[in-house]
């Protein structure tokens, strides 16, 4: 029999963008949770880097940035509040990539670099943008979650 919908019946063509949402949210999440984590040992220099110093604004704003990486990306990950998730990672991004892959502001050595870190960043935006509008798909928590039809 073929794995073709016929009929009506349930097939693997069924289930294939189910997968690519699985697979998409497992490809992004570890970005997240990566920078996450690496912000939290270098929690400080982080800190600095925000906002020119490590007191005040720069550790308030370290700090939300910890939370959103490492909370959106488990959620992302499971598949929990996928399409918030996405939509408060577009935002951090965008602001992220403004404030930090200013290609068009850069020295001459660094213009290559940030323009491939600019331009990485807006694929993540529409990777992001597929989760935000399709949501989870049917391989994830979001989808236990929902009440029976």
């Amino acid at each position: 029999m073929s794995s073709f919908v016929r009929n009506g019946e349930n097939s693997t063509m069924n289930s294939l963008p189910g997968w690519a949402l699985l697979l998409a949210r497992v490809c992004i999440a570890p970005l997240f949770l990566y920078s996450g984590v690496g912000k939290v040992l270098a929690f400080g220099a982080t800190a600095a880097r925000l906002y020119g110093g490590a007191d005040g604004l720069g550790q308030f704003l370290a700090g939300g940035a910890v939370a959103l990486e490492l909370g959106c990306g488990v959620a992302l990950l499971l598949g929990l509040y996928a399409r918030y998730a996405a939509i408060a990672l577009i935002l951090f991004t965008i602001a992220a990539t403004i404030m930090f892959h200013n290609f068009w502001a850069s020295p001459e050595a660094q213009v290559t670099m940030q323009t491939i870190n600019f331009l990485k960043n807006v694929g993540l935006i529409g990777a992001l943008s597929l989760i935000a509008a399709l949501g989870a798909g049917p391989i994830s928590v979001d989808a236990l979650r929902a009440p029976a039809p």
